[in-house]
């Protein structure tokens, strides 16, 4: 996967987790500066959300019982809603007598008297969190789903509270974020350079080489079949968004007799070398950019507070950056307070905006907010991309995704490469193309090699695996949902029409398959095409 890893705004398979973390993020800054044709979906409880949340703070008293027999886990209450969990794995599957790590897993409990039984959810990255995934979201999820299943979530290793990879302070990674994405000049290059190698570095310093080399989506994949023995199911439903799929993929090819149920939403096309899938992704955020500014062109709210029509504006704004303008962030204390926004932060603010059109209205305002000097809304969406809490702290997303994404595939070694292929996707997306190149540098430094190279899809004997994806996605192209379904043995592909990231979240009629299948395990009709809400 592109790895969020190189200085500046590189690329990466993100997932829901972060792009409801920069909702709430860009709220809170908000607060402190004020003070085909559509598919019918089937019939179903559950066509459209219910946010008013149904659990008690025990997650009801039968249900809690029914799921403390099936576990081997020892559950605890956390959250005030949640149960949580710590499953032991081995740091080496190979050597199990070499050491654990402590698996953070949550869940809330199913409401109804007889649900279903368990889903397991991995939220994307690498690197995102589960445990603050499910935590944000789960009232996201209708009630009727919430009824039928209890919802499981986990911090995979490394990843947050599963003895977390933490390579820099919150202090270093602002000024990380902002070094050049694209270096053009010698001294740029050495710049980033020596900011990639210090990144590495302090990686070495936090966990031992053993620990960052056990960190690929297959000891991942392993992680969570013990994770479903450990609950006490059979086989394994899941729900993976974005690089969540890439995760849901290894696990059916490793264990396909023990799938139950797997919806894999945004999904990656594990056949993709790093130059193919940085091409396309690179030219996925700019047809959603160019979406962006039609948009913004059409609602005077957007279009206003802007010099210049949004294209224009745009493009004069972006290149005073490129040039060295530099605007100040005032931002509350806890979150960094007055901090310079460079074109590394002001690029890296503008595609996590991209991820989802619920977002474009902020990055309209962050626009016009940046032609008068003020880079805080820019700052609040980049700093909330790299992992940042509410409480200023970062999660640890940069440097677990650089671990996974190095471990999970080739990528070049010889800085002539990064720059060969820097200029070839300039020319077909001018904007993301070069930080889209520059993405896995880091990878050149990795003290592990990588342990897996793209091929297709190979899982015979996994059961019907549906594969959602949406037509102007820009972060996982729609085009890699059709080769997934199509590599994938009796997968079934459902497509939704629209902009953003992953599709669950954004359509009822999407929602409604979705749930029927994890239910029933019936899959909708070949060519299913889906509306956005």
């Amino acid at each position: 996967m592109p790895a969020l890893s190189a200085p500046g705004p590189a690329l990466s398979i993100t997932g829901m987790k972060r792009q409801i973390a920069a909702l709430a993020l860009v709220a809170l800054v908000a607060a402190a500066c004020s003070s085909g044709s559509a598919a019918k979906p089937p019939a179903s409880s559950s066509s459209t959300a219910n946010t008013g949340g149904t659990s008690t703070s025990s997650g009801g008293s039968t249900s809690t019982t029914q799921q403390a027999h099936a576990s081997t886990l020892s559950w605890s209450a956390c959250q005030s809603r949640f149960q949580c969990a710590t499953l032991q794995v081995p740091i080496s599957y190979s050597d199990p007598s070499g050491g654990q790590i402590p698996i953070s897993v949550i869940e809330l409990v199913a409401t109804g008297q007889h649900p279903i039984g368990d889903i397991v959810f991995n939220p994307g990255g690498p690197g995102e969190s589960g445990v603050q995934f499910l935590e944000q979201a789960w009232n996201t999820f209708p009630a009727s789903l919430r009824s039928q299943f209890t919802l499981v979530s986990f911090d995979p290793r490394g990843v947050g509270a599963s003895d977390g990879l933490q390579c820099l302070t919150p202090a270093q990674i602002r000024t990380y974020l902002g070094i050049t994405p694209v270096p053009t000049t010698k001294a740029q290059l050495a710049r980033v350079v020596a900011a990639t190698k210090a990144f590495v570095a302090d990686c070495e310093r936090n966990k031992p080489t053993s620990f960052i080399a056990s960190m690929s989506t297959a000891n991942d994949a392993r992680d969570m079949d013990r994770l479903r023995a450990a609950l006490g199911e059979p086989k394994l439903t899941y729900y993976g968004y974005s690089y969540g799929t890439y995760l849901g993929t290894v696990y059916a090819e490793m264990f396909p007799s023990k799938v139950r149920a797997m919806v894999l939403d945004g999904a990656v096309d594990p056949a993709l070398g790093n130059d193919v899938l940085d091409r396309q992704q690179a030219l996925g955020f700019e047809v959603d950019l160019h979406d962006f500014l039609v948009w913004c062109a059409a609602h005077t709210s957007c279009s206003n507070g802007l010099p210049a029509a949004p294209e224009a504006a745009f493009e004069q704004l972006m290149g005073r950056f490129e040039k060295g303008l530099v605007v100040q962030a005032s931002l509350p204390a806890a979150l960094g307070g007055q901090e310079p926004v460079d074109y590394g932060v002001a690029l890296l603010g503008v595609l996590t905006a991209l991820y989802s059109s619920n977002t474009w209205p902020i990055l309209g305002t962050a626009l016009t907010d940046a032609f008068k000097g003020d880079g805080t809304y820019l700052a609040a969406l980049a700093y909330s991309y790299a992992g940042q809490n509410q409480d200023g702290s970062f999660g640890n997303i940069l440097s677990a995704d650089t671990a996974t994404a190095c471990l999970d595939r080739p990528a070049p070694t010889a800085i002539a490469e990064y720059e060969a292929l820097a200029s070839q996707l300039a020319k077909v997306a001018p904007h993301f193309g070069g930080t889209e190149a520059w993405s896995t540098l880091t990878c050149a430094y990795w003290p592990t090699p990588p342990q897996a190279k793209p091929a297709p899809a190979n899982a015979p004997g996994a059961p019907p695996i549906l594969v959602v994806g949406s037509t102007n996605d820009p972060a996982t192209p729609y085009q890699w949902a059709k080769a997934l379904a199509s590599q994938l043995p009796h997968a079934v592909l459902l497509t939704r029409t629209g902009a953003g990231h992953t599709a669950y979240q954004f359509s009822s009629c999407i929602r409604s398959w979705a749930d029927r299948y994890l239910a029933t395990l019936a899959t909708p009709p070949a060519g299913t095409v889906c509306s956005s809400d």
